[in-house]
């Protein structure tokens, strides 16, 4: 049986095919002539982007919480007796073959590049129209566009292409990967290779950061009394549930760490500095975006989902619905599908370090039931209300991770750095004993076994993996290869020609 690791379930929605996606429909046709007439019609088809990026096929659920970091957090069924649980252990195995995850695979495939053709429409009908828009908002929704559509793009790449780019340099070179479509058309945009394409989302992320640089509201190059006085719809507010400048700039550093190249690594690095710089000691704090670089005295059951670090955040409509089955605070025999690490995984991550708020905080053990804790961040009975429906796509925390990786495997390694920036976060969840003396082997294996802390149900851990390239992961006996990281390419994909 030719196995994958799964990042989803199972899923019952019914597809369409491919010229669906891609083709310019008559609908679209009618909408460009009376849509994108008005400032109106652009900024509801950037907030129909964000919207789409939602669905249950997308971040909603299956790429964020459900995700339910399936390398390194063992989530395990609670009794063996029923369907719904021995679906669930196969799933930890990564036992789906092929044929059983058609529908999920494609579902995926398809709405991502479904929000990236709304992007496009978008981007396709500004052309030539800064004259007849606000300055501010032409540049802010068409820097936001450009960044979906990169965004989208490096996800798909993510999960369908390879990993370990800094050892596979020929093969980047040669093999083709997702086709990276810009444009409407029936005509199918032709793959290319994998640096090409990631050339492709550095080109939209570039453009994206140019055009938010100097009109983004969190930039401040204008006072916040200038926004409020043009922004009567509350088109601004909350810059964190948006792709905002320093969002742009936490994405490039993801992609430029995705590729690995040492002129990447000080790309990355460059990019990330940025951010923690601009964030300072007291945050970004601009009109209605609050971003804070530290939280222990204020993590509690009210703020669990650490809303207020995000850097990018998606407001995601009723999540209590989509989580209620499986985030189950005080689950019982009969909560086939309810979710939760064993006392001995939660020990192994979090080293025994009780003052770590990330296991005394973010974790519920079940009363009366020693099997396992529940993690607790989209819980959303105990959430406030600005917590509530939102799910973190890029927290801070990473981009100092990202900074630290950066310092201790640069042409240039800068290990007291790499320490400062991991010690940061680690002071700030409670660990008074800070990282010291070590080397740039020693700091990368801390460094991962702080995302396993840090991540828990965000969805992070599969690309962490696949990143580095590891050929060992907890809870799973076999040598991690392609097989496993790569997700197939739809069958309507491949008997169109495209290869992976």
């Amino acid at each position: 049986m030719k196995k994958y690791i799964l990042i989803l379930l199972t899923s019952v929605v019914t597809l369409s095919s491919c010229s669906d996606w891609f083709d310019v429909t008559s609908g679209s046709e009618i909408r460009e002539k009376d849509h994108y007439s008005t400032l109106a019609g652009f900024q509801q088809s950037l907030i129909g982007c964000y919207i789409s990026m939602t669905d249950n096929a997308l971040y909603g659920k299956e790429l964020s919480w459900y995700a339910i970091e399936i390398l390194g957090h063992q989530f395990n069924p609670v009794t063996s007796n029923s369907s719904n649980s021995r679906e669930m252990q196969e799933y930890e195995k990564f036992n789906y073959d092929h044929t059983q995850i058609f529908s999920d695979i494609e579902n995926i495939w398809a709405k991502a590049y479904s929000v990236i053709t709304n992007a496009n429409e978008a981007l396709t009908n500004m052309e030539g129209q800064e004259a007849s828009l606000n300055e501010v908002y032409y540049h802010v929704i068409k820097g936001e566009l450009l960044a979906i559509r990169a965004y989208m793009h490096f996800d798909l790449l993510r999960l369908y292409g390879y990993g370990d780019w800094k050892n596979r340099s020929a093969e980047l070179n040669s093999k083709k990967t997702i086709p990276y479509v810009t444009t409407l058309s029936s005509i199918p945009t032709p793959q290319r290779t994998g640096k090409e394409t990631l050339q492709m989302i550095i080109n939209d992320l570039e453009a994206a950061e140019k055009f938010l640089k100097e009109y983004d509201p969190i930039t401040k190059k204008h006072p916040a009394s200038y926004y409020t006085s043009i922004d009567a719809d509350g088109f601004f507010k909350d810059r964190t549930l948006r792709l905002n400048y320093y969002a742009v700039k936490a994405l490039e550093a993801r992609v430029y760490l995705w590729e690995g190249s040492k002129e990447s690594i000080d790309k990355a690095l460059n990019a990330a500095e940025e951010i923690i710089k601009a964030i300072g000691d007291n945050g970004i704090v601009m009109d209605d975006m609050y971003t804070y670089s530290y939280l222990l005295p204020e993590i509690s059951q009210s703020n669990r989902s650490l809303a207020s670090e995000a850097l990018f955040s998606l407001d995601v409509s009723d999540v209590t619905s989509k989580i209620t089955s499986y985030i189950i605070p005080n689950f019982v025999n009969t909560d086939y599908t309810a979710m939760y690490i064993s006392p001995t995984d939660v020990e192994s991550i979090y080293e025994g370090i009780n003052s770590d708020v990330r296991f005394t905080r973010m974790l519920d053990q079940t009363q009366g039931d020693s099997r396992g804790y529940v993690p607790m961040k989209i819980h959303q009975a105990s959430l406030d209300a600005f917590n509530k429906n939102r799910l973190s796509l890029i927290r801070l925390p990473e981009i100092f991770y990202i900074a630290a990786e950066c310092y201790a495997t640069s042409a240039t390694p800068n290990l007291d750095m790499a320490l400062q920036r991991l010690n940061k976060i680690r002071e700030n969840r409670g660990i008074s004993t800070p990282l010291e003396n070590l080397n740039a082997d020693q700091i990368i294996k801390e460094i991962q076994k702080e995302y396993h802390k840090e991540f828990i149900s965000e969805g992070v851990m599969f690309y962490y993996y696949k990143r580095t390239g590891c050929k060992s992961i907890p809870n799973y006996s076999e040598e991690m290869t392609d097989t496993q990281y790569l997700l197939p390419y739809p069958t309507f994909e491949i008997q169109s020609g495209r290869v992976q």
